[in-house]
């Protein structure tokens, strides 16, 4: 890469406009990060049964993440061994084997090569099985890591399952999939969802449900201190872990972070009146005012989990101008819909949020990508995530 890019960065101001055009710098980006990363990939509920595979594109590699007979999960790349085709063609499948189109070779669940078509006496087939990806599973949530020597898996695990594994993403089912194509680089999205200093003038209905924008309003601080101190009191006593409760946004971690936040009082959910979208709550649970356990990597994930739903994202890097964002969204898998809930009012919420941001998005892809571009100052507190962020991925970028 380029250093003179890394030697027009100025610490605690935005990355030069380079960054989010430069093709040579998306590669790199694809190779240090995302093929060297955890990469949230998609949910356990898509590949609970034997044989169900789900397919993705991690740091522009083909990958197939798959259940074998044993309920195991197994992550391979997702490239015939013979000429190079893909194996699974489909995003979402059920199969015996891994049977490639093109001349049927035909993998195990655990990538070794069981048939290989007139290839003679002296082919290895033990040498020519799909290649391993690592592949890493905890609270319904699945990452992959293409790197041949990983970050230790249990360090993301560890810190995010605490304030997850108590939202029922393992007994859920998928009530709705969106996918948001934006011609945006990816930094962008990811750089806006670090803060919100831009909530309260663009974000109408999350700041009328959340605390974000009011934690230095001094007229709240009495009624933030109190729904605190009563919500972590309830919900220890429900079992959960209370140990992150809190109204902050901050980083808890180098590249990753979870807490759970109380939504406003008299409310209960993520949703435009702040009340229940879905009439079975997640989990088990009996008490509807849950707050939202928060979540979310460097890499390309965020999670935001209520009592009644949980919504996901995944963000996709396609180009340096092209980022596909896929959001889920999460209910009981006892849920029935048309009774307990519509999908579209399950996700109103934050598709609403989505769509203002990617329009927030839009409006500073057409300023950093002018010539005229001079990146400025971050504030030290209002954007003290983002800067953390950009100086996180400078040093993966420097490594």
């Amino acid at each position: 890469m380029n250093v003179h890019c890394l030697n027009t960065y100025r610490p605690g101001h935005g990355l030069p406009g380079s960054f989010y055009t430069d093709p040579e710098i998306f590669a790199e980006e694809q190779r240090r990060i995302f093929r060297n990363s955890w990469f949230f990939a998609g949910h356990s509920i898509e590949v609970a049964g034997r044989g169900d595979y789900l397919t993705l594109d991690v740091g522009g590699v083909p990958v197939v993440v798959v259940r074998d007979q044993d309920g195991g999960l197994h992550a391979h790349h997702n490239i015939c061994r013979h000429r190079g085709s893909l194996v699974c063609t489909k995003e979402k499948g059920r199969a015996a084997r891994l049977v490639c189109p093109y001349h049927a070779w035909t993998y195990g669940h655990d990538g070794r090569l069981i048939g290989a078509p007139m290839m003679g006496e002296g082919f290895d087939k033990e040498a020519h099985g799909l290649k391993p990806a690592h592949v890493g599973e905890f609270d319904g949530l699945i990452f992959v890591n293409l790197s041949e020597t990983p970050s230790p898996f249990h360090e993301l695990r560890d810190h995010l399952s605490p304030v997850l594994a108590s939202q029922g993403m393992t007994r859920a089912k998928v009530a709705l999939i969106r996918d948001y194509d934006l011609d945006v680089n990816w930094k962008i999205v990811v750089e806006n969802n670090r803060e919100c200093y831009h909530c309260e003038g663009n974000h109408h209905g999350y700041v009328s449900v959340q605390y974000d924008t009011e934690n230095d309003n001094p007229a709240l601080k009495g009624e933030i201190a109190e729904r605190l101190g009563e919500c972590r009191r309830r919900w220890e006593r429900a079992g959960l872990d209370v140990a992150r409760v809190n109204t902050s946004s901050n980083n808890t971690a180098e590249w990753f972070r979870a807490n759970r936040t109380p939504v406003r009082k008299g409310m209960v959910t993520e949703s435009p009146d702040g009340q229940l979208v879905c009439k079975v709550l997640m989990a088990g649970f009996t008490d509807p005012d849950m707050g939202t356990a928060r979540a979310n990597t460097n890499i390309n994930f965020w999670c935001h989990a209520n009592s009644d739903y949980a919504h996901t994202v995944r963000i996709t890097p396609v180009s340096p101008t092209r980022t596909i964002v896929r959001a889920y969204w999460l209910v009981d898998e006892n849920a029935v819909e048309g009774r307990d809930y519509d999908p579209e009012a399950i996700a109103a919420f934050h598709h609403q949020v989505m769509s203002e941001d990617w329009d927030i998005c839009r409006r500073q892809w057409r300023g950093v990508t002018s010539p005229s571009f001079e990146p400025g100052p971050y504030a030290p507190d209002k954007e003290a995530n983002v800067d953390r962020y950009v100086r996180w991925y400078v040093g993966r970028m420097s490594a």
